[in-house]
């Protein structure tokens, strides 16, 4: 079982935090000035005035049994009684008040959980395929690179002013389950000549412009991933956009400098940092647990054949003899707290100690032993109903779309059930098509994954004779794979109201043609997309206003569809600044202190100065008088034979 570590000064930091909301109240700091310090917290505004989204870093999507049964106290407590599951593998609080955001931070803090990065422009939560270390196909158990990555990453002051989020991916093999191929730094596992390491990629991710990652190194030794991530970092650290949030993310810096510069800007950082002298990540490959306690008692349901069948849809053998991977299915990633603490409960009474988050916004349990399946089922027959149906059911992913995110323009979790709906009384053998992944982001920012999807759904606006509707773009086809990633592509327009139709209509067709394909991603690549495109094209008339208003409502509102209450969105906030940087080694004191102060007053407060100096008095002296100064030192760090200092002007 692997933790990462909090960083020393997480204290500090909430208790910074915790002055900053006073002053808030007080009304002595302006909304915005908390807004940037709280959201690189996890801390986002929802639509409900006074309420916040708290996000919860999961290392790995792994997060501990009592940690979870932690969690689910805590979210009871101060949320509304039911947790999220994130499609990166983290977990969400809901609907917490300004005057409790401190209060759960130490809950979380206290059994080793933080916040920090759970937003803004940070390095997020860092991934790995939710079957690590159980997986036959993989090269090499990758979650232990993930967690000590983590536990160096989030010690490190840089990592929360960032030009944007900055996204780190593991994978395991080169079926690329974790998305290294699709993240602004990815690392694929490989052996070459009985060493172990990694492919790079890099300057890739959903969104905005999304773009696959481009392969940055065929092999790097395994001792090398901590500089590998860092040097990718500092490339953006130092020149990313900071001006435009919109041009922020790694892949447009790639193709602002051009290939060639980025790469150089890359070596050059790497270079640096293996001069002086890097400390490989801390690996531990922590242990596989599934003993049951001595004397433990058997559950035999009643109904065994309801028993096989979630055996078949959500039960695999593991490598390790004996023990079984249970996926168990949330309804839209949201499960209820009770239900939550009673399943964390059952594994801790078999010797359980770990949970894993999946993408899908499922819990992933592993090492269960054969003779607790049958208590287990017992537990998700009461709690999780969508584990009594197809796993369908359970690869359903939608975004939190308009009900909360200021950004969401389409009420995405509402058409999700409308799907689920569909399929209670479509009168379709759904087990046929399997897992596919059905995804859906309320707008065209990837939070659902969309462009990562065999069938997927963004929400934009239609209009019809001076009217908005809510309407979807149609996309299928994505393949993630190590050399071979693609993103879906758009197949055109539909409004909101038609997707179910068009979903169980494209089902309807696969499963009369399932024998044809081995899976529905299969079919997708064949018949499916020219299926899909007809039934777009008969898809996309939307009837006159006066005729029938239906259309012109979102799945779940009962007002006219309009983007009133739509926002800025905060996934990138943060205060926004320039960095420089100034080079002035060579230079003695007291010159070096006076240039120094030269740079500083050309930047305005808030911004940032990089200098180099040198070994000796320059590095022990200028520090300390800038310091004196007022301005703010953010980290001085070495660099093979002099230092480079941060410096943020007040």
């Amino acid at each position: 079982m692997l933790r990462y570590k909090l960083p020393s000064n997480l204290g500090d930091e909430i208790d910074q935090l915790e002055a900053s909301i006073a002053q808030f109240k007080a009304g002595q700091l302006p909304a915005a000035e908390l807004k940037a310090q709280r959201v690189p917290f996890g801390v986002y505004e929802q639509r409900e005035p006074d309420t916040y989204m708290v996000r919860l870093r999961c290392a790995a999507g792994s997060i501990a049994v009592a940690q979870l049964a932690g969690v689910a106290t805590i979210a009871g407590q101060y949320g509304v009684g039911d947790l999220h599951i994130t499609s990166r593998q983290e977990m969400q609080i809901h609907y917490v008040k300004l005057d409790d955001l401190v209060t759960v931070m130490r809950r979380l803090q206290a059994i080793g959980l933080s916040t920090r990065g759970g937003g803004g422009n940070t390095v997020r939560n860092i991934v790995v395929p939710v079957d690590a270390g159980i997986d036959p196909e993989e090269v090499f158990d990758v979650t232990p690179y993930a967690v000590a990555l983590t536990d160096r990453f989030i010690a490190e002051p840089d990592s929360w002013n960032l030009p944007r989020k900055f996204k780190v991916s593991f994978s395991g093999s080169s079926q690329d389950k974790g998305y290294a191929s699709l993240s602004d730094a990815g690392f694929l596992a490989q052996v070459k000549g009985g060493r172990k390491g990694f492919k790079v990629y890099a300057a890739g991710g959903l969104g905005g412009k999304p773009e696959a990652s481009h392969l940055l190194l065929d092999f790097i030794d395994a001792d090398d991933v901590y500089p590998v991530a860092r040097a990718l970092r500092n490339v953006f650290w130092k020149y990313g956009n900071r001006q435009n949030k919109h041009a922020a993310r790694l892949r447009f810096l790639w193709h602002t400098l051009g290939e060639a510069d980025f790469r150089k800007h890359f070596h050059e950082e790497l270079s640096v940092l293996k001069e002086a002298g890097y400390v490989p990540l801390e690996i531990n490959a922590g242990t596989n647990t599934g003993a049951l306690p001595q004397g433990y008692v058997p559950v035999f349901p009643a109904d065994p054949q309801a028993l096989a069948v979630w055996q078949k849809r959500y039960v695999k053998a593991q490598p390790q003899a004996g023990l079984f991977s249970v996926l168990v299915p949330v309804e839209l990633g949201f499960v209820g707290c009770a239900a939550t603490g009673r399943l964390a409960a059952f594994l801790s009474s078999i010797g359980n100690e770990d949970v894993r988050l999946t993408k899908d916004q499922n819990f992933f349990l592993r090492n269960i032993p054969a003779p607790a399946l049958g208590g287990l089922f017992e537990i998700l027959k009461a709690d999780f109903p969508s584990a009594l149906k197809p796993a369908l059911y359970g690869s359903l992913l939608s975004c939190a779309g308009a009900s909360t995110c200021q950004l969401g323009i389409c009420l995405s979790r509402s058409l999700a059930k409308a799907l689920l709906r569909t399929f209670d009384t479509a009168k379709l053998d759904l087990d046929r098509v399997g897992g596919m992944k059905l995804n859906i982001s309320g707008c065209p920012n990837s939070c659902g994954h969309h462009q990562a999807a065999d069938l997927g759904f963004a929400g934009k606006t239609l209009r019809k004779d001076g009217h908005m509707l809510p309407a979807y773009t149609v996309f299928t086809g994505a393949v993630i794979k190590d050399t071979g990633t693609a993103l879906a592509q758009a197949l055109g327009d539909i409004p909101a109201k038609a997707v179910p139709g068009v979903v169980k209509e494209l089902l309807t067709g696969y499963i009369l043609k399932s024998g044809n394909y081995a899976s529905f991603r299969a079919y997708m690549h064949g018949d499916g997309r020219e299926d899909l495109r007809l039934i777009v094209e008969r898809s996309q008339d939307v009837p006159d206003f006066e005729l029938d208003k239906n259309y012109y409502f979102d799945w779940g509102a009962d007002k006219i569809f309009s983007l009133e209450g739509r926002g800025a969105g905060e996934c990138s906030a943060g205060k926004e600044f320039t960095v420089v940087v100034k080079d002035l080694r060579g230079v003695l004191c007291p010159l070096n202190f006076v240039k120094t102060k030269v740079e500083l007053a050309k930047l305005k407060a808030g911004d940032v100065l990089e200098v180099w100096l040198d070994e000796g008095a320059p590095i022990e002296n200028v520090p300390g008088s800038v310091n004196a100064e007022g301005h703010k030192i953010l980290s001085q760090e070495k660099a093979g034979t002099y230092w480079k200092v941060l410096i943020e002007k007040k």
